[in-house]
Parts: C-alpha cells; structure tokens; sequence
C-alpha cells in the first residue's frame, strides 16, 4: 500500500507508455490512489492530456516509438515548473538519463514497477507539491486550495470557474513579477483567441469573488498579485 494515499486522492496523475501490459499494470496499482489516473501511450497524446486535465503528476516512460518521454518532458519545463515528473527507466538508459539531468526530473523509477519504488518517487514528487497542498493565503479573510480548486472567502466556498482558476494560479505562482497580455493568453486561453473584452470580464469576475483588492494592474505591462499581511 502507498504511504501518501490521502495527499495523492487530492492530485491527478497522467502515466505515459507505449507499453500496453504496463500500463494496465500500473493504472491497477495507482488508479484507486489518485483523484484521476490519466493513461497515455504517446507524446502526442500525453500532450493532448496534459493541456486540458489539471496534471499534477506525471509518470512517463523514458523511451517510447517515434518520440521519447524525455521530449514530452522538454516541452513541458519550457513553461511549468511546478508539474512533478518521474521517469521510468531501464538499466541501459544512460545515455537519455544523461539528457534529463538539466529537466528538474523529481524521482526515476528502474522497471519493473512495484510498491516501494513507487512509494520513495511519490514522496520526492510530494515535495516539489507542498505549495499546492497548503492552502495559499490570499487576505485575512481570503484562502485558495490549489488542489481542491476551492476559494474559501469568509469561511464560505466560492466557486470558480475553469478559466478563473488558471488565471488566479497564475498570478499566485508568479507573485514576484507582472504577467503580460500575451502569457495570459498562452495559459489560460491555451493559445486560442482571447479579446480584450474576455479578459477584462475574467478579471473583473474574479475580483468580485475574492472581495478583495489584491489584483493589479500596470498599464502597458499586464498585471499582478498584490498580497500584504
């Protein structure tokens, strides 16, 4: 039995093999620990996983036909670092396991997979999780739970929308700079056309909602979070 099964009931998982017998294997011993178990068999399709579900966890197979999981993986540290990632290896992987030293991978898994393995990657991917099990303190009166996509005002659940929990997350994990137009547009609309009329009723919806004055802008430049306690 996993060791963190409360924490991981609270995250998604996506699990990437070409390798039909493993990953029937592996969503019989994970599926019933996650929130949701997400099953991919290429980059391709881990992609097309990853864009639309909330990730949390990924597992990915280190070789695979016509890509590799380490290409899968350089995509995805262009733009987010907060994913963890544990990759499956073989003995004879030396040479990818070379590449993925720069591509903050959180734990590797040697096959075949078992219990204990799984438990010593899972606790190394918890980690780079912490700020998204806590829940982030917005005001005194204002929290977000990352993982449960809840906004709790004044002891009261306020419900969000998918679009506002991009835009919310986005500005929370980049407290320390300004978030242009064009990033804004690339996470939250996921490069699809976004009007200004959209993003100026977002913004103001989510105002409401925290009841608080938190979200700045600076003409010219795109907007930040502004959090004093």
């Amino acid at each position: 039995m996993l060791t963190h099964k409360p924490v991981l009931k609270n995250l998604n998982l996506l699990f990437i093999d070409d390798n039909i017998e493993v990953s029937a294997g592996a969503y019989q011993l994970l599926s019933k620990y996650f929130k949701e178990m997400y099953l991919a068999s290429n980059v391709e399709n881990a992609l097309r996983f990853y864009l639309k579900k909330d990730i949390d966890i990924i597992i990915s197979d280190i070789k695979m036909p016509n890509d590799d999981g380490l290409s899968f993986v350089e995509k995805i540290r262009k733009n987010d670092n907060l994913v963890a990632i544990i990759i499956l290896t073989a003995f004879t992987d030396t040479d990818y396991l070379l590449r993925a030293a720069n591509l903050q991978i959180d734990a590797y898994i040697t096959k075949p997979l078992n219990f204990q393995k799984l438990n010593t990657a899972l606790e190394a991917a918890i980690k780079r999780l912490e700020w998204k099990l806590q829940p982030i303190t917005i005001s005194e009166e204002t929290f977000y739970h990352s993982a449960q996509k809840k906004l709790i005002v004044k002891n009261e659940d306020i419900s969000l929308g998918h679009k506002e929990c991009l835009l919310l997350e986005l500005l929370l994990f980049n407290k320390n700079r300004i978030i242009p137009k064009n990033e804004i547009n690339d996470v939250v609309w996921n490069n699809q056309e976004m009007t200004d009329a959209a993003l100026k009723n977002l913004l103001s919806e989510l105002r409401k909602k925290l009841q608080c004055d938190v979200i700045k802008n600076q003409p010219a430049r795109g907007w930040y979070i502004e959090i004093c306690l």
